[in-house]
């Protein structure tokens, strides 16, 4: 894909509100992950051990699903070194409280949410805060 293509398919995230659940309204981790992927051709599943687009909000929340996230995240596509990390590439990382994705964009950049947004953030700066788990290739 080339790159203006690639932001194009970006281009509807960026800024947009975090929103649980509804993304005729903002965006969520899984959400913005499945559209995403989904808009550049890439298989992305329907479910995963009973966790799906209808039931995650009620899992994450009861907190059953945290464990189940970081094991479907990592079950995505196949392992890639980070030095070796290309556009669209998915990044793993352990927070506090559960594992979370960023999508990443080049030259040293990665699309994620937080709970302020979907933001557009450096590398550098996540991975001091943050534990890199895995760099994950979809194909």
């Amino acid at each position: 894909m080339k790159r203006n293509e690639f932001t194009l398919k970006l281009k509807k995230f960026v800024d947009a509100p975090h929103v649980l659940g509804n993304k005729n309204e903002g965006w969520d981790c899984l959400n913005i992950l499945d559209e995403f992927y989904r808009s550049i051709g890439k298989d992305f599943p329907e479910e995963y051990r009973g966790i799906n687009k209808d039931n995650y909000i009620e899992k994450w929340r009861s907190g059953k699903g945290k464990d189940i996230y970081r094991e479907f995240l990592l079950s995505l596509g196949s392992s890639v070194h980070p030095n070796y990390s290309i556009e669209g590439d998915l990044f793993v990382f352990d927070g506090a409280e559960a594992a979370f994705p960023g999508i990443y964009l080049g030259r040293g950049h990665l699309l994620m949410t937080f709970d302020k947004g979907v933001k557009v953030v450096p590398l550098k700066s996540i991975r001091k805060l943050y534990h890199l788990v895995d760099v994950r290739r979809l194909l």
